[in-house]
């Protein structure tokens, strides 16, 4: 994976925000833009919608997950604590990626409404 993808899979890891461990929940910090669909202890999924230029109330801690865009994106800025951003280039309905861990404010820099689906493994054993 060359740099630009590596950035883009860590911003939009960011975007997606989604699952957290032990700090502060996505769905508990931002109920507005984060909505748990389902939860075992497997697996946690969250559907993630951000209206053109909406961000996160605040921060939270996002695990490493799998992210679909289902409506695309036409950028998003993943703001850090320690004030420093980056910005992720467009996505596509229906692609699909790889997020890391990080602590997130995801903020929508499109003209229009973006929509995920976060899937946070849990490392479940039958």
């Amino acid at each position: 994976m060359n740099e630009s993808s590596t950035r883009l899979v860590f911003a939009a890891a960011a975007f997606v925000a989604s699952s957290l461990s032990h700090g502060q929940q996505d769905v508990t910090v931002d109920p507005a833009h984060h909505k748990l669909e389902f939860e075992n202890n497997c697996v946690r999924v969250v559907r993630a919608t951000f209206g053109p230029g909406e961000k996160s109330a605040q921060f939270f801690d996002a695990r490493g997950v799998v992210i679909v865009s289902l409506t695309g994106s036409e950028g998003t800025k993943l703001n850090f604590p320690d004030g420093s951003s980056v910005t992720t280039r467009p996505t596509e309905a229906g692609q699909v990626y790889w997020a890391p861990p990080g602590r997130i404010q995801p903020e929508n820099i499109g003209k229009s409404r973006t929509e995920i689906i976060v899937i946070e493994p849990k490392g479940c054993r039958n």
